[in-house]
């Protein structure tokens, strides 16, 4: 099998549930393969770390805690993982390949993509076209940009 490690960027798009599919139709007969779907949380959703340390703004984030932004960055993380394990779940049929659940906190979703096929040596990524917020008929910006920006194939899905 020439792909071993799949990316599947997800975000709860029709034509991200496609990818998967088509991801686990090239992986899903060798269990050697591991396809990992991943959801990247942009970093501007999370509360503001400067803000952390001022006790006196009434928000229940503003603690002095150092550790209360790795806290909620942590409980991001898992949300969005539990989230995309359920769709894992009713998406896996027969597949017998690995299925990694991931989420990554990145300035944007090209960035969070771009980092994890570099940092986790993936050889394909298969993606939606157009994810929730594109135009209709173009070829969305993330999708654009990942074909431009990372040096392993990127299969587009409809």
């Amino acid at each position: 099998m020439y792909f071993k490690n799949i990316l599947v960027p997800y975000d709860e798009s029709d034509h991200a549930k496609s990818a998967l599919h088509i991801a686990l139709g090239l992986a899903g007969p060798y269990e050697v393969a591991k396809v990992h779907v991943v959801t990247v949380i942009p970093s501007a959703s999370l509360p503001n770390p400067t803000l952390l340390g001022d006790v006196s703004l009434e928000t229940p984030y503003a603690m002095g805690d150092p550790s209360t932004y790795e806290r909620i960055m942590d409980a991001a993380v898992q949300h969005a993982v539990e989230d995309i394990q359920d769709v894992v779940e009713q998406s896996r049929d027969d597949a017998r390949c690995k299925i990694v659940a991931d989420a990554v906190i990145a300035n944007s979703a090209l960035e969070g993509i771009v980092d994890y096929v570099t940092s986790r040596d993936i050889d394909l990524v298969v993606m939606g076209r157009r994810g929730l917020g594109a135009l209709r008929g173009m070829l969305g910006s993330v999708s654009f940009g990942v074909l431009r920006s990372v040096d392993v194939p990127v299969l587009t899905v409809k």
